[in-house]
């Protein structure tokens, strides 16, 4: 007995001993760098060749295991405070307690070398590159209308039906097209190399709905899931988005970056779709604000004030307002436009998209309190999701593309 509780606390000290200086060396940047580079990639490849063959996501049957652990050991404990003089229930409270106290720090240790060291290494694993990070209006505009241009070109590519319904393919055809995708980008960014595992459909789907969410990767099983009510024009780039994490490149600016670079550059024209045009909507509401900052340098002195928005515009205000927009389009140019034909497609796409829904039932309609509480927390998620990640959070994709293209397309 005394031999196994030395062996115990030795296994303890030993995990939470590493585990420390494992966080201590996630301090270097360097560090977790050569770590995402040359030892993560073991780990995510060995772990998910394993949990791939499974059809369902492990990960998330272990989230809901590990919860109900939990509210066990409340119950326990509360149960403890009456049966305390049972020395039976005493002995089966610390066999339960030291099980999940091990369980944690084993928990504790897979998450550091799991996500934290990788995720707190630089953007993209390039160290300090010394990139600028002031780009002019045009240059905004010229990724803009790369972005809108590549986007119509793949949707010419893509048939509409006289009924406005695409045929698009199916998800196990796109899993290997995209998994080649993301591997050509491995000469530059060498984590896209190695095996691709299958996205896995949320149990939880419907909940991650209401959040907002629309894929997660269980980083104890190495599963990369997705939300599966999600439009085919855009279920390829959130996959190729999840698996962007899956291979270590944990930060949202650095996974929308790799799945819509990496798609644009496939040789299918649902993934080049599908990338161009999640590329082409982040870019747009920056080329947006850029596009509103240069019309207030643009000289409007030989116009009447423009008028103020309101849906009873009078026929002379609404002129005023067309003279303006035409001045500011024949100095900045016009916005960069997607084509009916590709807006044909998108909008099949959300129809799809509320069929998969609507097949499913949907419990928590009918629970307003549950329906309240998910919002409550999904609120609170994403504004702390937001206050880690700063400017490595979604939007600052298009600063890592204006990089990227500085010298290619400006």
């Amino acid at each position: 007995m005394k031999k196994r509780k030395h062996l115990y606390v030795s296994v303890l000290l030993i995990l939470l001993i590493l585990t420390v200086l494992l966080n201590l060396a996630a301090c270097l940047p360097a560090f977790c760098d050569w770590y995402g580079d040359h030892v993560y990639g073991l780990l995510a490849d060995g772990i998910s060749r394993l949990t791939a063959p499974v059809p369902a996501a492990i990960g998330e049957i272990v989230m809901y295991i590990a919860a109900a652990l939990a509210l066990f050991a409340v119950i326990f404990l509360i149960l403890l405070l009456f049966l305390r003089k049972k020395q039976g229930y005493r002995k089966f409270c610390g066999g339960y307690f030291k099980t999940l106290a091990m369980i944690l720090v084993c928990g504790l240790f897979i998450y550091t070398v799991n996500w934290m060291i990788p995720f707190r290494g630089t953007v993209l694993g390039k160290g300090d590159t010394g990139k600028r990070t002031v780009f002019t209006y045009q240059e905004i505009r010229a990724l803009t209308e790369y972005a809108a241009n590549g986007a119509n070109a793949a949707a010419e590519e893509i048939a509409v039906a006289e009924d406005g319904t695409v045929q698009f393919p199916t998800v196990a055809k796109s899993e290997p097209k995209i998994a080649a995708a993301m591997q050509a980008l491995a000469a530059e960014y060498p984590r896209l190399n190695g095996f691709y595992p299958p996205v896995k459909n949320a149990l939880c789907s419907d909940i991650l709905d209401r959040m907002h969410i629309g894929g997660y990767n269980y980083i104890y099983t190495m599963e990369p899931t997705r939300n599966k009510y999600l439009s085919p024009t855009y279920q390829p780039v959130l996959d190729a988005h999840e698996l962007s994490h899956h291979k270590g490149y944990y930060k949202e600016n650095e996974a929308n970056f790799l799945s819509q670079l990496a798609l644009a550059q496939s040789d299918d024209p649902y993934l080049r779709f599908s990338g161009f045009y999640d590329m082409y909507n982040y870019c747009f509401a920056d080329f947006s604000e850029a596009y509103g900052l240069a019309a207030e340098d643009v000289d409007v002195s030989d116009l009447p004030p423009m008028p103020q928005l309101h849906q009873g515009m009078t026929e002379a205000e609404k002129d005023v307002l067309r003279q303006h927009l035409q001045r500011y389009e024949e100095v900045l140019g016009a916005q960069p436009e997607l084509t009916p034909h590709a807006y044909a497609i998108i909008e099949h796409g959300r129809v799809i998209e509320q069929d998969i829904y609507q097949a499913d039932a949907h419990p928590i309609d009918e629970m307003p309190a549950v329906q309240t509480a998910i919002e409550e927390t999904a609120e609170i998620g994403w504004k702390t999701h937001g206050e880690v990640l700063q400017e490595n959070s979604y939007d600052g994709v298009t600063l890592l593309l204006l990089q990227y293209f500085d010298g290619k397309l400006f």
